[in-house]
């Protein structure tokens, strides 16, 4: 069904531009022909995939006995909290199957497949693998399904000897730049080999934010600097011209094969390949032209191609050199020397491309996306010389050494233009919105009828964005409910730059986001409820660039990030005041019921969340964690919870709440903090209902965003008015990252 939708939307779109075209530009027909031709070729191959036995397998998750061939290097995954549990990192890549056997069958069939294997492995493209496992289906459109492999697998064969050699490079040199445990070390691989393994998920996220991806996407770039550098050495020893071009094509070739021939690659390996061809017969290289066929040669034999972010990004950043660069470099020799308005043509021009689709592609708009590119820009050439310099002396480990130490010394300055998006503002848009936007630049820079109805939309728009900012979380805030997807994240305020912290949540650059967005420097203390990842593993992104005072847990939590600062176990008992919010912790006890038996979704760590009761002037907050129903009734009998006037709902609004504990307390205010669409059936329904007929404000981050609140004394009511704020999720909506 994906396909079809695809190629005839792509069908539409073709028709739409040829009718378009017919009146002003005809020779844009082949623009819609390409199009036409691709979405063709996509459903095509979507077809073949989508009904193949691997595919028809997947739907009834069958256990199965593959032997395939390996096509991509194995990347280790990210960590991933799913529900209260870590999901480890596994080894993911993709392989060609040529023998399936079921539990009924076996089939020669060679298709592409996507194996995910619990462990670290080491393979080559080219190896031959024997895997055990079950098949899935996949939302990868380029593979027939997921292969969820057994740990054990039986390795067949090896790639040959040149395979061989070539990941022996690549893994010293991954090696040597691993030793400087740097971000600027992680980053040289990247650039020069286009391999990102040893980049963090924070350092891979600040790339992207940065708008400085592309650089780790092996482009046209990276082969002219390559080429370019060959062919002036081989000038010192090499005089005749057609040699010279010989070598380097070759050179080129291995180093394609060195970098792995993945699509941006290959297709930045063939636009040299016809540059070099231009040279040796004498004409002037038509660079347009060049990268024109490379993209369509490569795309004829893969269309799938087309949705990798790296081949998007490398054919952008090309066409930007190609199209954009001299006309804006013309543009500066008005105002800077040739060498300056060379840089600033190149950086502008690459990111000017690249930026739309990465704004697509993460739903966020980098303010600062061309300043950044510019400053970053300068070192690009240097790093990539040296860093190629350093692989081809490896042989001589002292030399190799060096040149890589000159080039980690100077990838410096570009990690920290990468880490400055931690403190300059991102947007994050809904794709509705962004989707409108795009059409409003193209109608005000193409359609003159439209333009100043074009604008004004755009203005409005942009108010939205800059109202957006200034309205939350509000200048008399005291208490935000992060929104960290599904999981807990509470913040009162101590000072404009300081305040507490009620759980991390599972994601730290939600976390990390969401304090920037307050305003939040210092956390004088963190509190862990309890050992469950939707409510700790974001903690390392409260630490970041933040200062930390104190953190609490209930002493079952023991993370590495936390080694370094003062982790505390509290109980029931212990209080503590800073500023004017004092704490107390009402529970677990030390001698704890063990509540054997736990109704629903409870378990034994829920009920050893601590439990505090803040009190910010003579405003009470109780804040829950995940207790159950069992220990919200001990809670109720041991204490006086009258009063109470905002409630953190426990265990995300599950439907297993104590109606007791519920009663006692009353709140004027509720606060859910939820994940959107979770599987969990959270909110639940009539636990929303009970909260209501109490009389109690219900916000739920699923659908408000974030929220903010103030308050103040009313001295008619005799009372505390409240007054919320929130970020929303309304597609309409714009937040400040």
């Amino acid at each position: 069904m994906g396909a079809t939708y695809f190629s005839w939307s792509a069908l539409a779109v073709s028709a739409v531009i040829t009718s378009f075209t017919y009146f002003f530009k005809r020779r844009i027909y082949i623009i819609s022909l390409a199009l036409l031709i691709g979405s063709i070729l996509f459903s095509i191959h979507s077809q073949i995939l989508q009904s193949s036995v691997i595919a028809q397998l997947a739907k009834s998750s069958s256990n199965v006995k593959v032997i395939a061939s390996v096509t991509s290097d194995p990347k280790l995954t990210f960590e991933r909290v799913h529900g209260s549990d870590i999901k480890p990192s596994q080894s993911s890549f993709l392989v060609r199957t040529s023998y399936l056997e079921s539990q009924k069958e076996s089939y020669e069939v060679r298709l592409a497949l996507r194996v995910l294997i619990p462990k670290k492995v080491e393979f080559i493209p080219g190896d031959l693998v024997e895997f055990q496992g079950r098949l899935i289906n996949s939302k990868e459109r380029r593979a027939a399904a997921l292969l969820i492999a057994d740990e054990e697998f039986l390795q067949l064969s090896k790639v040959g000897a040149l395979g061989q050699l070539l990941a022996e490079i690549r893994s010293k040199f991954r090696n040597q730049a691993a030793a400087y445990e740097s971000n600027s070390g992680a980053l040289i691989p990247g650039m020069i080999l286009g391999d990102t393994s040893l980049q963090s998920e924070e350092f891979t996220q600040q790339m992207r934010r940065s708008g400085l991806a592309h650089l780790t996407a092996v482009s046209g770039a990276n082969f002219a600097i390559v080429s370019a550098l060959v062919f002036f050495l081989l000038r010192l020893f090499v005089p005749k011209l057609g040699v010279r071009i010989v070598a380097t094509g070759l050179i080129l070739f291995l180093f394609l094969l060195l970098v792995r021939p993945s699509p941006a690659v290959l297709r930045a390996g063939l636009m040299a390949l016809v540059v070099l061809l231009a040279i040796a017969t004498g004409n002037r290289a038509n660079a347009a032209a060049a990268l024109s066929s490379a993209v369509i040669v490569l795309l004829l034999f893969d269309p799938f191609q087309g949705q990798d972010p790296g081949f998007i990004l490398s054919v952008l950043a090309t066409s930007g050199l190609i199209f954009l660069s001299p006309g804006i470099k013309e543009y500066l020799l008005r105002f800077f020397p040739p060498w300056l308005a060379e840089i600033v043509a190149v950086s502008t021009a690459a990111t000017l491309l690249c930026t739309p689709y990465l704004i697509v592609f993460t739903a966020q708009a980098p303010l600062f996306a061309i300043p950044f590119n510019i400053l970053s820009y300068l070192l690009v050439a240097p790093v990539t010389i040296l860093g190629f310099l350093s692989v081809l002396t490896l042989p001589i480990p002292l030399i190799s050494q060096g040149l890589l130490a000159i080039a980690e010394f100077l990838a410096r300055w570009i990690a920290y233009i990468a880490s400055l998006s931690d403190v300059t503002p991102t947007l994050s848009l809904s794709y509705q919105l962004l989707l409108i936007t795009l059409a409003l630049i193209i109608v005000i820079l193409f359609v003159t009828s439209l333009r100043k109805i074009g604008i004004a939309a755009l203005v409005v728009i942009i108010f939205l964005g800059v109202f957006s900012k200034v309205s939350f979380p509000g200048s008399t805030w005291r208490l935000v409910q992060c929104d960290v997807g599904q999981g807990d994240a509470l913040v009162i305020k101590i000072s404009s730059s300081s305040a507490l912290l009620f759980d991390a949540g599972p994601d730290p650059d939600l976390l990390d986001r969401c304090l920037k967005s307050i305003g939040i420097k210092h956390l004088p203390l963190i509190v862990l409820s309890h050992n469950h990842a939707d409510h700790y593993y974001g903690v390392s992104g409260a630490l970041r660039k933040r200062e930390i005072g104190q953190i609490w847990s209930n002493g079952n939590i023991s993370r590495e990030e936390l080694s370094s600062y003062a982790v505390s176990k509290v109980g029931a008992g212990d209080i503590a005041k800073i500023d004017d919010v004092s704490l107390e912790v009402l529970w677990p006890p030390a001698t704890s019921s063990q509540f054997s038996n736990l109704s629903g979704d409870g378990s034994q760590e829920n009920n050893l969340s601590l439990v505090i009761l803040a009190q910010v002037g003579q405003v009470k907050i109780l804040i829950t964690g995940d207790i159950e129903p069992g220990a919200q009734e001990e809670i109720a009998k041991r204490y006086d919870l009258s009063g109470i006037s905002i409630l953190k709902v426990p265990h995300h609004g599950s439907r297993f709440q104590s109606e007791f504990f519920l009663n006692q307390i009353s709140p004027d205010i509720s606060l859910i903090s939820v994940g959107e669409s979770n599987s969990y059936g959270h909110p639940d329904l009539d636990l929303l209902e009970k909260l209501r007929l109490m009389g109690s404000r219900v916000y739920r981050s699923d659908r408000d965003g974030p929220i903010s609140l103030s308050w103040r004394f009313d001295e008619g009511a005799m009372g505390y008015i409240f007054t919320s704020r929130n970020m929303g999720r309304k597609w309409w909506q714009i937040q400040w990252l």
